[in-house]
């Protein structure tokens, strides 16, 4: 098992993660199967940046024990 860091969006809630954001995942696991464990849909997912350890990062990508996961929106007016 594995624990990554998840910086959830603003307002967005969800119980798999502890008290400090940290989230437990299979070995091998990929950021998609994270994304599916805090149950972001994905068309919420593709409407921001979504970063591991401050990299753009497909969905694709292996997350490894400590990484960080992060969401910014794409489009921020003012």
């Amino acid at each position: 098992m594995i624990k990554v860091r998840v910086m959830l969006p603003p307002g967005w809630r969800s119980k798999k993660l502890d008290e400090r954001n940290w989230l437990e995942l299979k070995d091998g696991a990929k950021l998609s199967d994270a994304l599916a464990a805090i149950r972001m849909p994905r068309l919420l997912a593709r409407a921001m940046f979504v970063c591991v350890n401050g990299a753009l990062s497909k969905t694709n990508i292996k997350l490894e024990e400590g990484d960080s996961v992060s969401f910014f929106p794409i489009a921020h007016g003012g």
